[in-house]
């Protein structure tokens, strides 16, 4: 059936209106005091966005943590799991501690962070208040990273951190349902710093005009660069240097909210793509989708199956590909002005 989406806009902007003023009245209610921000011992960082999708939120949570953990700190990652089983409990990873911990129990991008960093405490709950009252219980922690939590009001924060993708920026800039905005734009303006991510996948000139003349935004603006580390293989057992995709022909697969920018990636280190296999953001892969993948292998005839980090965690439980399916590792970059500041903001609030 097919359904005019110009004629359901005029609907669309109605309900985006609605949630507008629903977002606004929350945000009033926190200013005021009807609705209460707690303060806790430990000081917080938080990582978000104005926007749905993937920004790059879980790539600048795992930097921060690295960072953190370079200044001889000790954090802990706090996430609600999006889209994981049980999501009404609360739990605790330590990948040092427990390897053989089921990742849909934690949702694919705290799994990830964890994996990443294993002796990091990760908690996933649906109250972040009841994560770090248990964190600074059983881990004491230095720091506490919020993932995913510019619209969580329900914690101070020390530092703020808004992230926009500098490939899709604000998208038509309305809110949701007729755009991609979960907050209208000038809510910038509880940021202490945003940082505009990807920035070396595409240019920041539109969105950094927006944000400086249009939005007047007072608080620092940082590029941070999304840079391929190397290539895995899915078992673990084999390595590939990133100038190994030179003019390697690739078929792709991937579940994320802007597979564009995986694509753009790989042909910028001069791979060429010949198949692609795209699913839903947080896609939990099934039998069928393993076939689908070797049969497109088959039909195909790749250099390489290459998948994102995030999609390992799911794809790995699938043996009958661990040995032909690549992980593309990334790692970010910054800029001086980004190290200046955030040394900062230790040197101010941590006893080094």
């Amino acid at each position: 059936m097919f359904i005019n989406i110009k004629l359901l806009s005029p609907f669309l902007y109605l309900i985006s209106q609605v949630f507008k003023a629903f977002v606004l009245f929350r945000i009033f209610a926190y200013k005021v005091g009807w609705l209460r921000t707690t303060i806790i011992k430990t000081p917080v960082i938080s990582v978000g966005n104005l926007t749905v999708g993937g920004t790059g939120k879980t790539p600048v949570v795992d930097f921060l943590t690295k960072e953190i953990q370079n200044h001889n700190l000790s954090p802990a990652i706090i996430s609600r799991g999006y889209k994981r089983k049980e999501p009404n409990t609360l739990k605790r990873l330590r990948y040092c501690e427990d390897k053989n911990i089921n990742p849909s129990f934690f949702g694919d991008e705290p799994y990830l962070l964890a994996l990443r960093n294993p002796k990091v405490p990760v908690f996933v709950s649906n109250s972040r208040i009841e994560s770090s009252n248990l964190a600074e219980k059983l881990d004491h922690p230095d720091a506490f990273i919020l993932d995913d939590a510019y619209q969580h009001l329900q914690i101070h924060r020390d530092l703020n951190l808004l992230l926009i993708d500098a490939e899709s920026g604000f998208g038509n800039r309305h809110l949701l349902p007729l755009g991609i905005l979960r907050e209208p734009e000038n809510q910038w303006i509880r940021a202490d710093a945003i940082i505009l991510t990807k920035a070396n996948l595409a240019s920041s000139e539109n969105i950094t005009k927006i944000l400086k003349h249009e939005l007047e935004v007072s608080c620092p603006i940082f590029n941070f660069f999304y840079e391929v580390k190397g290539l895995s293989r899915l078992d673990g057992k084999s390595r590939l240097e990133k100038k190994e995709l030179r003019n390697k022909k690739l078929m792709i697969t991937s579940g994320i909210a802007h597979p564009s920018g995986f694509t753009r990636i790989l042909e910028k280190h001069g791979a060429i793509i010949i198949s692609k296999l795209e699913f839903p953001d947080h896609y939990s892969f099934r039998k069928k989708d393993i076939k689908r993948i070797l049969y497109e292998q088959q039909k195909y005839i790749p250099d390489l199956i290459i998948t994102t980090e995030k999609d390992s965690v799911k794809l790995k439980e699938f043996n009958e590909i661990h040995e032909h399916v690549w992980v593309l590792e990334m790692e970010i970059e910054t800029e001086k002005p980004w190290n200046v500041f955030f040394e900062n903001f230790l040197e101010s609030n941590f006893n080094q």
